[in-house]
This record gives structure tokens, C-alpha cells and sequence, in this order.
């Protein structure tokens, strides 16, 4: 009987074990971010995005183009970020991070610091940023 309740619970253990939680997906889609930036790719920064991202008078559509004029603009993008918090409530989450912005072009490095706060919604099995860029 124990060794029947085992060969069952073993492998729900271990399946279980295997899955990512939802924390670490949102970590995941903060990282792809940054990957984008650094990357100046569009299409991969916008797979973090909703098609319902609003943030003040900004929607999606407004957001491609900013973004897009920034990749266009600055020779480099360097990105980083540290003292990420995430806490989520159902099917929103929040994430406030220190970062680091660094932009160069040409011969011109400007840096900037500070505190973001990114609020993400989750929009099937994947985590998007509604709001906070």
C-alpha cells in the first residue's frame, strides 16, 4: 500500500517541483525587457507589453513609437536593474526595482537613476506590462 502511494505521489511531487512559479515568470518577462533594451529589439520589447498597456495619456501604440525613437536615436542602451521586489494579487502583479539607464551617442553618455514601479497583468499564461514605463 505504501509503496503504491509513492509510485503515485513521486511523480506528482516532482512535476510539481518542476513548474515555475508565477513570481519567476514575472522575473523572467522584467529580464526579456532588459534583454530588449540592451538589444535595441523592438519586437521583443513589445512581447512584454499588453495591447491594453495605458499609462497616463500613453497607450501601446504611443508606446511603440517612443520606444522605437529611442532604439533609433542612442548608438548603445545599457540597462540594469537590482532590489526587485514582486508582489502579486491574483492575476496583477506589481514590481518596484531600483535601475540603471545608461545612453550613448556618439561621443555623449548620459546616466540615469532611480525607482521604477511596473504593473503587470496576466494575460493567459503569460505576465504583461499594463502600466509604469
Amino acid at each position: 500500500m505504501i509503496k503504491q502511494l509513492l509510485s503515485f505521489l513521486l511523480p506528482v511531487l516532482f512535476l510539481l517541483a518542476c513548474q515555475v512559479s508565477e513570481e519567476e515568470k514575472i522575473n523572467q518577462m522584467v529580464n526579456r525587457r532588459q534583454e530588449a533594451l540592451q538589444k535595441k529589439d523592438l519586437s521583443l520589447y513589445l512581447s512584454c507589453i499588453s495591447r491594453a498597456y495605458q499609462d497616463k495619456e500613453e497607450d501601446f501604440s504611443g508606446l511603440e513609437k517612443r520606444i522605437d525613437g529611442y532604439f533609433k536615436t542612442f548608438d548603445r542602451i545599457a540597462y540594469s536593474t537590482w532590489d526587485r521586489s514582486v508582489e502579486i494579487e491574483g492575476n496583477t502583479a506589481t514590481v518596484i526595482q531600483q535601475f540603471y539607464l545608461e545612453t550613448e551617442k556618439g561621443e555623449k553618455k548620459k546616466g540615469y537613476s532611480g525607482k521604477e514601479a511596473l504593473f503587470f497583468k496576466k494575460e493567459g499564461k503569460e505576465w504583461k506590462i499594463i502600466k509604469g514605463l
